[in-house]
């Protein structure tokens, strides 16, 4: 399934929805940074978290790791506070590890989105995936 741009971003109730394909490039991490303000607005007003879908994506390029930690540094100073991260790799796992700064009680690491779903909606955060036709 080809994508116009390598990710695809939502919000469904207090949750951001992100699903990354492909390789991410500076200008893609950029693209983001200017996404995140306006998809975020109405709910960083109130704790809110995150529901990343990494099983399509390849990797950043070593230009882009640097505005990972952006992005984050963002989220978390806009009233995230819940990330759960689904991995097909241990690579992409131990990537989002090394950027972000959440510990054990607020990111899971799974490989099942169920899972991710799953835990979120205990964390307090009750939202459904749309469905993928």
């Amino acid at each position: 399934m080809q994508h116009p741009l390598p990710y695809q971003m939502q919000v469904i109730n207090q949750v951001l929805y992100v699903r990354l394909f492909g390789v991410w490039s500076s200008a893609v991490v950029s693209k983001v940074m200017q996404q995140l303000p306006e998809l975020i607005s109405p709910i960083e007003h109130q704790p809110w978290a995150a529901l990343v879908d990494m099983r399509d994506w390849i990797m950043p390029t070593m230009e882009a790791l640097s505005g990972f930690d952006q992005i984050y540094q963002w989220c978390l100073a806009h009233n995230q506070t819940h990330e759960a991260t689904v991995c097909k790799l241990e690579m992409q796992r131990r990537l989002v590890a090394d950027v972000s700064s959440y510990d054990q009680a607020s990111q899971l690491y799974t490989a099942s989105i169920d899972k991710a779903v799953s835990w979120l909606n205990q964390k307090g955060f009750t939202f459904e995936l749309p469905s993928v036709g």
